[in-house]
């Protein structure tokens, strides 16, 4: 029998903790520290022989938070400054060497690797690793108002191994890439492409993958989530299973509100042996290895990872086995793709066997990065269970940039040696990567996404290729009539148009600005609330409500957002006219039945219609008012540069009357126009005036007959259009500065802060209620 070196490392205790705290008992809170103290005494308790494996704990290593994983993070408990030392202390330890680790989900088994070489050399005697996460308890805490202290914290010596690389490039970032949801769709669409499979079909496979993994959840002690949930609920969105980017839904991502800590603690046989720990406690490390990849954009297969082959074949090489000879599978699972790509890498058919221990990160819970320290706790347990078995580990990190795999079983492990070299390594970083383009251009899409906040699209990119290279481009901020298009279409393999602005690709939508796009060109935007014509160099902007009389709401305001961005863009549009539809109304405002109905409240960057808070226009725009002008109607008015208005028109910020203030610039833009008094009475009273009382104050240009206020203002804009472009831009350009150096901006940038104390107002709620009820409000002044 060949021969187990004494410094062989081993697995000897394993404990996990999963807490559903529901914030009705502050006192009952999990903390981060306390989970990771539990979890370590039951790991402890686990080995069978607590106190003397304790006092042979040489090394403690805590996984790090995500809340310290992320720059900037607010910490609304306090933050314990020291996890490691605060861990050693918590558990009364003897002097430990103590770390803190870098970000990522391959943490939990990279540190395995580095803890066994360790103990193999000699250089300590037992391991100590922990982590924990209490996100869930955070959120309730802050959602029902308890208060924690999560801020205690010990002194000692330590090693901060921090952040860690930059795992997206600035191009990446700039252009489009940013937090796991709305990156890992590069890699699931472009699967789903090489799979040559549509999206109905795709979104089936997910959903049946997942389906498998709820099943395991379901029965698992440990799990956070524990029920089982049926392919048909993971592939239809639901209020319960929203949009989060494409593909995903709620479902189908890591679920990170957890309260959840796992430990894992290590030695030697032969300190195990003087220990007293039965040797059917022992797990052994029979292969591992760890890759790396280069940034997303560099990589030349999107659909495929090259770490999590390499480092699934170089820990399965080490521990001489095959695929076939492993019982147990935990493929880390915090999107779909993840497990697809590294169960093809392996060769496996996923709908044969399972790929999960534990449930995996939608279901048993993403317990940040310490979600393999789980898997590795539960496979053990498996293991311990059925001891002929092997099993096979694959940790994650960051956006498939890191990987790490584990090959573990109860059998020994004969003359047990570290691994030498990552072979696969050097081959990753000398492949050629696609030149990367930073200009306009035409190229084919390889992958896409549009990620999702509250029901609508938020944001978009796509990466694209042609003869020259790769491209990476994102849709302009706010612009969701693209986004919507490139969502409904499948934009994969088709051609779009890059255009290069101020070092930023921007996806151009097939038609232009009111003009007509090819009958199957990508991102043929549409608008449902508007209507925009153009006439030669005047763009129409008709407000098409009518049955609300032309009320906006939020879609409306990210339509007229994309509509006005657009128009300052195109050369050949100098001016342009905004009136209403129907014969009633140019806008009635806000549509305070959507407000009080608890509807979408969001707004672009650019206010009230996408006009009310652009300080860069650089052309006029001229309000042709057909009817009633009231609240943000008339607000549109006074951003307009140039108004004509018809006899039948009334006008009025009557705000106050249903406990709300003319917030999109009505305040400051009336005061500025017509003098502090004047406006003072206007806003204050929310009374009516007329037309006539309209040109009076100098809000109005001009006033026209009943009918007449469109070709008075296609009349107005035919004689700026004598004139030139370039100056009356000049022009315009010389009045932003004088409205920046006067502050308009700042001023208007202290409404979000004034308007969200009002909405916390009993007031507040009785207004738009009372509105919508057609009754008077019941004012309280509270």
């Amino acid at each position: 029998m060949a021969r187990i070196h004494p410094n062989t490392p081993i697995i000897v205790g394993v404990g996990q903790v999963v807490d559903h705290w529901d914030g009705a008992d502050a006192a009952g809170a999990p903390s981060p520290l306390g989970l990771q103290v539990e979890a370590t005494r039951r790991a402890l308790g686990d080995s069978g022989a607590p106190a003397k494996l304790t006092a042979l704990i040489d090394g403690v290593v805590v996984v790090r938070s995500m809340l310290d994983s992320v720059e900037g993070s607010k910490y609304p408990f306090g933050r314990c400054a020291n996890p490691p030392a605060s861990l050693v202390e918590a558990l009364g330890l003897n002097s430990a060497c103590c770390i803190y680790s870098a970000v990522g989900g391959d943490q939990p088994q990279a540190l395995v690797n580095e803890a066994a070489e360790a103990i193999f050399s000699g250089d300590v005697d037992a391991v100590l690793l922990a982590g924990s996460e209490a996100t869930a308890a955070m959120k309730t805490a802050l959602k029902k108002r308890v208060k924690l202290d999560w801020s205690k914290s010990a002194d000692g010596a330590w090693q901060d191994r921090g952040l860690g690389a930059e795992l997206l490039s600035a191009f990446e970032i700039a252009n489009g890439l940013g937090a796991p949801t709305q990156t890992y769709p590069v890699f699931e669409n472009a699967l789903r492409s090489r799979l040559g499979m549509s999206r109905d079909t795709y979104a089936a496979m997910m959903a049946d993958l997942w389906a498998r993994f709820a099943a395991v959840a379901r029965d698992n002690p440990h799990a956070q989530f524990p029920e089982a949930k049926a392919a048909d609920f993971l592939s239809t969105p639901s209020r319960e299973n929203y949009r989060v980017a494409d593909p995903y839904l709620k479902w189908h991502v890591a679920q990170d509100a957890v309260n959840q800590g796992a430990a894992v603690i290590l030695t030697s046989t032969g300190a195990a042996k003087k220990a007293g720990i039965d040797p059917e406690k022992w797990i052994y490390l029979h292969g591992y290895a760890a890759l790396h990849d280069q940034a997303i954009t560099d990589r030349p297969d999107l659909s495929r990872s090259r770490p999590i082959a390499g480092a699934l074949a170089g820990a399965l090489a080490m521990a001489d086995r095959t695929v076939d000879e492993i019982a147990h599978l935990d493929l880390y699972s915090c999107f779909p793709c993840a497990v697809l790509i590294a169960a093809e890498a392996l060769g496996i058919d996923w709908r044969a066997r399972d790929c999960t221990v534990t449930g995996g990160l939608p279901f048993f819970g993403g317990a940040g990065n310490n979600y393999a320290m789980h898997a590795i706790a539960t496979m053990a347990e498996r293991l311990r269970a059925n001891p002929d078995d092997f099993g096979l580990l694959l940790a994650n990190g960051g956006y498939l940039s890191k990987e790490a795999a584990g090959v573990y079983s109860t059998r020994p492990k004969p003359d047990w040696k570290p691994r030498t070299a990552e072979t696969g390594q050097d081959a990753i970083d000398g492949a050629a990567a696609p030149p990367l383009l930073r200009e306009t251009t035409e190229a084919t899409v390889e992958t896409y996404t549009v990620t999702w906040k509250r029901g609508h699209p938020s944001r978009g990119f796509v990466i694209a290729s042609n003869d020259r290279g790769r491209v990476l481009a994102r849709v302009r901020t706010g612009h969701r009539a693209t986004l919507e298009t490139l969502h409904r279409e499948d934009p994969i393999g088709r051609e779009v148009r890059i255009v290069h602005e101020n070092g930023v690709n921007f996806l151009e939508a097939a038609n232009g600005l009111a003009r007509p796009g090819p009958a199957k060109g990508l991102c043929a935007r549409r608008f449902e609330h508007v209507v925009v014509e153009r006439d030669d160099h005047i763009l129409k902007v008709t407000l098409n409500r009518p049955d609300a009389m032309n009320a906006l709401f939020s879609a409306v305001h990210f339509e007229l957002h994309e509509i006005w961005d657009e128009f300052e863009r195109d050369p050949d549009l100098w001016i342009a006219i905004v009136t209403g539809a129907g014969d009633r109304a140019f806008c009635a405002g806000n549509d305070l039945k959507v407000t009080a109905k608890g509807g979408d409240l969001s707004m672009p960057k650019s206010g009230f219609a996408g006009l009310c808070e652009r300080f860069d226009r650089t052309k006029p725009v001229i309000a042709a008012v057909n009817g009633v002008a009231m609240g943000g109607g008339l607000e549109i008015v006074l951003a307009c540069d140039l108004a004509v208005a018809e006899e039948r028109a009334r006008f009025a910020l009557p705000e106050v009357r249903v406990g709300l203030y003319a917030a999109a610039g009505g305040v400051q833009r009336l005061t500025r126009q017509i003098g502090r008094k004047a406006a003072m009475e206007l806003i204050l009273t929310g009374r009516h005036f007329d037309a006539a009382e309209a040109l009076a104050l100098g809000i109005v240009n001009r006033r026209v007959e009943d009918g007449g206020a469109l070709a008075a203002a296609y009349a107005l804009a035919a004689q700026l259009m004598e004139n030139s472009p370039s100056a009356i831009r000049a022009s315009k350009e010389a009045l932003n500065k004088m409205e920046e150096l006067e502050e308009l901006e700042a001023a208007l940038a202290a409404n979000p802060r004034i308007f969200g104390k009002l909405m916390r107002t009993r007031d507040f709620a009785e207004g738009v209620t009372a509105f919508a009820e057609k009754r008077k409000p019941e004012w309280t002044g509270a």
